[in-house]
This record gives C-alpha cells, sequence and structure tokens, in this order.
C-alpha cells in the first residue's frame, strides 16, 4: 500500500474520534467496580473490541456515502473527500466497511450468547443506529434526531451495557438498576448531543443547500445555542445528582474546573459558528470534560478501594 493510500485510509478512520468510545467504555467499567464490585473479563474485552471497530466502521462508513453523495451531486466537493483527494478504490473501501462491521457485530452476538435478550435488544437498537446514521440517501444524521440518536448510543447505550456485561447474572434489568446509570452518563449523554449539535450549527448553511433538515434547521441557529448552553447545565445538573445519590464517587466534583474552558469556548461559538473556527471548540469542551471525569472517577475508585 501507498504512502498515499495509507493517508487516506488514516483520514477515513479519523482515529481521534475513537477517544468518544473509549471514554464512556473506561467510565462503565468503573461505575461497575465502584457500586458492585463485579468484572468480567472477557465480556469486557469483546464488548471493548466491538465499541472501537464499530466506531471506525462508521466513520469509513460516513466517509464513504459523503464520498457517492458528493460524487453525484457533481460539484467537485468529492475530491477533497478522503477517497477521491487521495484515489482510493471505493470499492476496497466498500470492502473494509464490511470487514469492520463483520468484526464488531461477531463480538456483539457473542455478548448476547453471554448474556440475556435486553443485551440483545440494545445491541440491535445501538446497530441500527450505527448502519442508518450514513447508510443511503436518507440518513439519521441528515435529520433532526441525530443529536438523540448519538446521546443515546454513544452516550447512554455504551455505558449502559458495558455496566450490565459485567453485573449478569447477579443483578437484575430494571428500572432500579437502569435510572441511576441514566444520571452517572450524564457527561457522556451531553457530550455526544453537543458534539452532534456543535457540528449541525457549524454546518446550518451548508445542510440547508444541501438538502440536509438537521434539528438546527428547524429551531434555528439561536435556539441550537441556546440548547447548547441547557445541555451543558443539564450534564452537570445530572453528574452532581448521581454524586448525591451514592453512585459516583465524590471527586467526580472535579470536572467543575472545567467550567472556565466551557464557559469560554461557549461565548466563541456563540458569536461564531464556522466549522475551522468553531467546531474545535466544542470538541476540546468534550476532551476536557471526558478526561477530568475519568480522573475524578479513577481517584474516587482508588480511595473507595482504600476504605474496604
Amino acid at each position: 500500500m501507498s504512502a498515499e493510500a495509507k493517508q487516506g485510509y488514516y483520514e477515513l478512520v479519523e482515529p481521534r474520534t475513537l477517544f468518544n468510545s473509549i471514554i464512556p467504555v473506561l467510565l462503565g467499567i468503573m461505575y461497575t467496580e465502584y457500586n458492585f464490585q463485579l468484572f468480567r473479563i472477557f465480556p469486557t474485552i469483546e464488548m471493548c473490541i466491538a465499541t472501537i471497530v464499530l466506531q471506525i466502521f462508521m466513520n469509513v462508513n460516513d466517509g464513504y456515502w459523503d464520498y457517492k453523495r458528493e460524487k453525484a451531486a457533481k460539484t467537485g466537493d468529492h475530491k477533497k473527500n478522503p477517497i477521491g483527494k487521495y484515489h482510493l478504490n471505493p470499492k476496497n473501501v466498500l470492502v473494509l466497511i464490511w470487514i469492520l462491521f463483520i468484526i464488531s457485530a461477531t463480538c456483539a452476538f457473542t455478548i448476547g450468547f453471554q448474556t440475556n435478550l435486553y443485551i440483545w435488544i440494545l445491541g440491535i437498537i445501538c446497530y441500527a443506529i450505527a448502519l442508518s446514521y450514513s447508510t443511503g440517501s436518507h440518513t439519521i444524521s441528515a435529520g433532526p434526531f441525530g443529536e438523540i440518536a448519538a446521546c443515546f448510543a454513544m452516550g447512554f447505550g455504551i455505558f449502559l451495557i458495558m455496566v450490565y456485561i459485567n453485573v449478569y447474572p447477579h443483578v437484575p434489568f430494571n428500572w432500579n438498576f437502569v435510572w441511576p446509570i441514566i444520571l452517572a452518563a450524564g457527561i457522556p449523554e451531553i457530550c455526544n448531543f453537543t458534539l452532534m449539535l456543535g457540528n449541525n450549527l457549524c454546518d446550518h448553511d451548508a445542510d440547508i443547500a444541501n438538502g440536509r433538515h438537521t434539528l438546527v434547521s428547524y429551531i434555528g441557529i439561536k435556539g441550537g445555542l441556546y440548547l447548547f448552553v441547557f445541555n451543558y447545565l443539564l450534564g452537570f445538573f445530572l453528574t452532581g445528582w448521581a454524586i448525591w445519590v451514592g453512585v459516583l464517587p465524590w471527586s467526580v466534583a472535579l470536572i467543575l474546573i472545567c467550567i472556565p474552558t466551557i464557559y469560554k469556548n461557549m461565548r466563541f461559538l456563540w458569536k461564531i459558528q464556522t466549522k475551522p473556527k468553531s467546531f474545535p471548540k466544542v470538541v476540546q469542551n468534550t476532551q476536557v470534560l471526558f478526561v477530568t471525569e475519568a480522573v475524578g472517577f479513577f481517584i474516587g475508585l482508588m480511595l473507595n478501594l482504600r476504605i474496604r
């Protein structure tokens, strides 16, 4: 494989986005240890592989379908896509997409056979979202439900599944099990929501021109900005509630040190909504929150282990 092709595939894979999958996985593992002191190594490894490979699948699949749409539109934009820019063979990219999906789905099926119907249902929903997110002409990402889908699958779904595969069969899957996880996964949930929302805010004009009617096209840029702020407030509220009820350690309150950075970046986004300048600010918010929560959770976990 030539150096040009390697660079093309590297840009299609988008390794920097794997961060958004890995952190919810780690938080799910720490949540399980903190609240249940349970750990199953093989389902955990399978879940890590399934999640990371599925994220890579989504990135490559998104790039592939963007290329097809851009080429069909005859605007020349397909030449900026990694497939066109680095002269990759679309058929080879499609083969890679199928290989990635099969690897991820195989791990998911294995987890399903090791647990029960609840994991099958959650898995089917998450994979349906992954497939329909960018595949075809009518995609979730081009509609008003992209943010909700990202919030559910990447924020809540990964966290919930990781916890349940480790506590099964010792803990029943019921509302008493699920609602604390909704609180504890507050930061992953809102970060995935705001990543998608921030992307759509920055792409608003281009999306309208290309017939993509995202949530922002319905509520407007101003409404999207207010929703952006509300989601961060909601994330901090859910996390505080989780600490108060005892399902997260007090050290997770370390995320409060992120407020100045988030406020600064939100003010920037409020003034300017352009992809090159503004979207990196949204990504920075996510990275800062994810890393700080993970560090805070790890500190609390270590202190809890010492007490025990």
